[in-house]
């Protein structure tokens, strides 16, 4: 038995040819998209692990301006225990003439 040789121009050849092509580009572009997916999915992952560190650093950073806020009042609070500040202690006038207060006792009493 004598098979003929495959040619280019026969009909079943090419049309196994043209359905390999199609399997192949159907399995690249599945594999490419999959690709995409693992990539979009690493990068979501990372944006995420990044935010959370931002968020971590930002909580760190409000706990020490509380910290920082409470020791400043501390501070204050002991200068102003150790300096004593007291208002002024009005004095009455030593002349003869009456205080306010007294001239308006005064016109009471009348």
């Amino acid at each position: 038995m004598d098979v003929p040789p495959l040619q280019l121009t026969d009909r079943g050849f090419l049309w196994a040819l043209h359905v390999y092509f199609r399997f192949t580009a159907g399995l690249l572009l599945a594999l490419l998209v999959s690709i995409a997916g693992i990539w979009l999915e690493k990068q979501t992952l990372e944006l995420r692990r990044s935010t959370g560190v931002q968020h971590y650093h930002a909580e760190i950073l409000r706990s020490w301006l509380v910290r920082r806020r409470l020791q400043a009042e501390r501070l204050t609070m002991d200068a102003l225990q150790t300096t004593e500040i007291s208002a002024p202690v009005p004095t009455e006038p030593t002349g003869g003439t009456a205080s306010r207060r007294g001239a308006a006792s005064e016109r009471q009493r009348r």
